[in-house]
């Protein structure tokens, strides 16, 4: 949106610019293309942002600033739809409006050995995602490939032992 504001303003700027000749016409058509270019420039830095699993961890590239969680802090990893995931009655109401949109999306879940406040952390810096409690989800294209790529990786927690009958 801001890159058609940005569109906007420079094609205003640059009409009344033609239309007039005096200082202060150039100074608005400098700002409108100052405007542009920063829209241009957030429109695609944001596509900068990404997750991938690498040897150390997964990594999530943002446009300034890397993170690796390493798997030794993942403990369990699934993807679902968001309306499944926030169907839950203890999870019902905290779905935040931005990811409204993207109700019936695969989303993919990691459930990370971290303090709650990391993890919040870590879900502000995944861009489209949010936190909850121990588990960051994240809106991420091909949710099922990045299950499959992680599941080989991440610990297993052994098998519950069955219990006994007398």
């Amino acid at each position: 949106m801001l890159f058609y504001g940005g569109a906007v303003l420079l094609l205003g700027t640059v009409i009344q610019y033609v239309g007039h000749d005096t200082k202060n016409d150039l100074d608005y058509l400098v700002s409108g293309i100052l405007l542009l270019l920063l829209g241009v420039g957030l429109r695609f830095g944001s596509r900068r942002n990404y997750v991938q699993v690498t040897e150390d961890g997964l990594l999530l590239n943002r446009l300034v600033k890397h993170e690796v969680i390493p798997f030794s802090e993942i403990s369990q990893v699934r993807s679902q739809p968001l309306e499944v995931l926030f169907a839950a009655p203890n999870r019902r109401g905290l779905m935040l409006r931005s990811l409204r949109q993207f109700q019936r999306t695969p989303a993919c879940v990691i459930r990370l050995k971290m303090e709650p406040a990391e993890v919040k952390r870590l879900g502000r810096a995944v861009g489209r995602g949010c936190a909850i409690d121990q588990d960051l989800i994240m809106l991420v294209k091909g949710a099922k490939e990045l299950e499959r790529d992680l599941q080989p990786r991440i610990s297993r927690r052994p098998p519950a032992s069955a219990s006994r009958r007398r």
